[in-house]
């Protein structure tokens, strides 16, 4: 039994998330990629394009079964006509009705058909494997941006705490420049670089107030929607076990599962049917015919016994004097035939054989041939290309994650020293022992450095999880 693709996707992140019951209706990573799934329009074009793919693998069983068509038609004529049932020829008006039922199979068609319906099982596949590319897309994003999110959430509390520590610091200036305790440019130095920290937290707040738009626009929400994500809880402080593998060992263990890869396996299958269906056609065609079909006349009439007369046929000479002759003459008598009755006797059925056998048709076989073939060959070079691309990215993703670990070790170790140099500068610059210049340097130094390791962290965080996404795929099992 396989796991549903959003539970997947959040299973590689599910150490981020806790539940926040601070603010009303938190949304985790996994319902924000539900959202995404069902809002973005790539995800749900290529699920229409599965569902046309299987109406056509249906109509490619059809191809297979008999054609059986049924008919019937009603027609008036008059002037000179010819009666489908009589066969005689007439110059009056002239009402006849037909029904016919017919059916033709394909007994042998070089496989044509059987070739048509393999490879429209294949172009199921083809389109459920773009569908799970387009899905794969998507979940990626969302949680490239969900995490954007958590960063700038992050950066943004930074610059609030250092806001505060500004305000406070200027306060405490300003009293002292009021006693004379220090020069009056320190304190505008000092206040300086409050209005800065304050300029820092207003980018920080609209870089929030940003990254929070692209992703509801991911979730198809409007720009006013309320979204509270949920907070991270726990953060892993180094790299998981996926990355002690090499990329070739991932590589080798999830190519297969890949929904690009998948693509072109199932792209050259298809053109390989195909080639099968383009060479069929250079053989003869076999096939039966059969039809049922009866007819109506208004002019038909049927023979209804004779009628008996005594008619003069002649004289005999008797001397001077005639004598009338006479004969027994029977004159045939003709009623109309009933519809029913017509239906019934003027039933017709057939049943032939064709064959079709191409001679010579402008080298337009040939030439068909050469084209399946040809697109054939583009099929394996495509299938070699997203391989090695899959190969790059597997190598590019692994050397990212392991290289964002290392700048997450250096930052933390960069954030700790600032914070040491910050904390010293702030207890000397109290006292009067170093300059405000000074301070301000120290305390931009350690800014940037805290900058740097939250920026570092999530940075390692979600290039691990796409090094596990492509080893793991959630798509590739389903």
């Amino acid at each position: 039994m396989h796991l549903n693709y959003p539970l997947r996707i959040a299973a590689a992140f599910l150490f981020l998330v806790q539940q926040l019951g601070a603010q009303s209706d938190p949304v985790t990573l996994q319902e924000c990629v539900n959202k995404a799934l069902e809002y973005q329009f790539s995800v749900r074009q290529a699920a229409n394009n599965v569902r046309a793919a299987q109406s056509d693998r249906l109509a490619s069983v059809g191809g297979l079964l008999p054609s059986v068509n049924a008919g019937a038609g009603n027609f008036y004529n008059s002037g000179l006509s010819i009666d489908p049932v009589t066969n005689e020829v007439n110059r009056s008006s002239l009402s006849t009705a037909s029904g016919s039922l017919s059916a033709q199979w394909t007994l042998f068609d070089g496989f044509q058909t059987w070739n048509a319906y393999r490879q429209a099982q294949v172009q199921v596949a083809l389109a459920e494997a773009q569908r799970d590319e387009a899905r794969n897309s998507v979940a990626l994003n969302t949680a490239s941006q969900f995490l954007a999110v958590l960063l700038a959430d992050e950066a943004l509390r930074i610059a609030e705490e250092q806001e505060m520590a500004s305000a406070k610091q200027k306060d405490r200036s300003k009293k002292l420049v009021d006693a004379g305790a220090i020069a009056a440019n320190q304190y505008l130095s000092v206040e300086a670089q409050w209005m800065a920290d304050v300029q820092r937290t207003v980018a920080a707040r609209n870089q929030y107030t940003l990254t929070q738009l692209v992703l509801k626009q991911l979730m198809g929400l409007s720009a006013s929607a309320e979204l509270t994500l949920v907070r991270p809880n726990m953060l892993s402080e180094g790299p998981t076990a996926v990355l002690a593998l090499v990329p070739e060992a991932i590589f080798q263990s999830s190519v297969l599962k890949q929904p690009s890869v998948r693509a072109a396996e199932h792209q050259l299958m298809a053109s390989h049917f195909s080639v099968k269906r383009a060479q069929g056609a250079r053989v003869p065609t076999l096939s039966v015919t059969g039809q049922l079909s009866t007819s109506y006349s208004d002019r038909a009439r049927r023979l209804d016994g004779f009628d008996t007369q005594i008619l003069p046929v002649g004289y005999w000479m008797n001397g001077a004097d005639p004598i009338t002759v006479y004969s027994v003459v029977q004159s045939p008598k003709f009623t109309d035939i009933a519809f029913r009755d017509q239906l019934n006797d003027n039933v017709r059925q057939f049943v032939g054989l064709n064959l079709s056998v191409p001679l010579f048709n402008g080298f337009r076989i040939e030439n068909g041939v050469r084209r399946a073939q040809i697109a054939k060959s583009n099929a394996e070079l495509q299938l070699l290309q997203q391989r090695d691309t899959y190969r790059q990215t597997v190598e590019r993703a692994h050397a990212d994650a392991v290289a964002a670990w290392k700048q997450y070790d250096a930052s933390v170790a960069a954030e700790g020293s600032a914070e040491r140099a910050l904390r010293d500068a702030t207890a000397r610059f109290e006292v009067g022992s170093i300059s405000v210049y000074d301070f301000i340097s120290i305390k931009n130094t350690y800014l940037a450095a805290a900058s740097n390791r939250v920026r570092a962290h999530y940075d390692s965080q979600f290039k691990n999880y796409v090094v596990e996404f492509y080893l793991n795929n959630p798509l590739g099992n389903e």
